[in-house]
Order: structure tokens, then sequence, then C-alpha cells
């Protein structure tokens, strides 16, 4: 890592685990993403690795290159949790949620400046709050319909826990490359 100190120390970590989850997803290796973003395979190596100082250039054209959310990557970053990346490089969640709020900008104007923070925080916490119960509720439903329907393939599917963690696909994003990257994975 570079003498970023240990604030660009940790989202270099962050950025890094955000990459290398979404890779894993895309199955794209190391050298494929160099060429489309331009680097040579050590420079691309040093980017996911979390090297030198966030380039949002380069998140952008991975997301481009990859088909993921770029806006994602850079939330997790944000907020310490890269695992964001992975979550939403399907269904582009961030990019959506920038769109509505780009629409909010050009609809409200200069009259957002008049919004109290607590009109704010408790329009984000009830819209959260209700996407991780449809969340939740879609793994669920997933879970289940697998269960029933494993073993049409002769697989033995234990019925899901119904617990209302929402842990059980996924994990939290961690070790999802299993270590060194030799740029061929």
């Amino acid at each position: 890592m570079s003498a970023q100190g240990p604030e660009g120390s940790k989202r270099g970590q962050f950025l890094s685990r955000a990459l290398r989850a979404v890779r894993a997803i895309r199955k794209a290796t190391s050298r494929e993403l160099a060429k489309a973003l331009g680097l040579s395979l050590r420079g691309y190596q040093h980017f996911e690795a979390g090297g030198g100082q966030l380039n949002v250039d380069h998140v952008l054209s991975f997301g481009a290159a990859i088909d993921c959310d770029p806006f994602a990557v850079l939330a997790g970053v944000h907020i310490g949790h890269p695992e964001l990346a992975a979550y939403m490089a399907k269904n582009k969640g961030m990019i959506a949620y920038l769109i509505h709020l780009q629409e909010f900008v050009e609809d409200a104007g200069e009259a957002i400046a008049y919004l109290e923070t607590g009109t704010m925080v408790s329009a984000y916490r009830a819209m959260f709050k209700d996407l991780a119960e449809e969340a939740r509720a879609a793994q669920r439903q997933d879970a289940a319909w697998l269960a029933e329907n494993a073993a049409r393939l002769g697989l033995r599917s234990e019925r899901p826990d119904d617990d209302e963690g929402g842990e059980g696909k996924g994990g939290e994003g961690k070790g999802e490359d299993g270590g060194e990257d030799n740029g061929e994975t």
C-alpha cells in the first residue's frame, strides 16, 4: 500500500475487497480488466489491491468493463461495507438511486435547502427499512422455492430457517478470491 495514512489505507483495503468481490462474480481476469481500463497488468493489479489514491475514473471504467454498478463500489468503500459492491453488481441499485436523486434535484431545486435534516433522515430510514424487508422476503422466497424444487434434479435441499437476519446467501463479502491475485484468475 502507499503512504496515504490510516484512512487511505483502510479505504484501499475496502476498495480491494469490493473490486475482487465483483470480479469473482463476473468471472473476469485481471488481464481482461487491465486491457479494458487501459492499464498495464501490473497497474491494474495495483489498482485492484487498493494501492494509491482512490481513482474514481478507474472505478467508473471498471464498472463499464465488468458490467457492474461502479457507484455501489464507491459507496461501499465510503460506508465501510465493500460487500455492497457485490450485492448490487447485478441490480445496479446505486445507479437507480442516483438517477432518482438527480430527478429530485431537478424537480425540487433550491427548495431542497429548506428541508430539515430530520425530514430527510426519516424519509431515508423509511425507504431503507422497506427495501430491507423486501430484500429479506425475496431471499426467503428464493430459498423456499429452491428447497421445494431441488428434488426435481435429484438434489437434497433442506428447508431454510425463517430468520429475520437475512444471513444465508452470500456471506459478508469476505474471502471472495481466496488469496493473492496472479493476474490469471
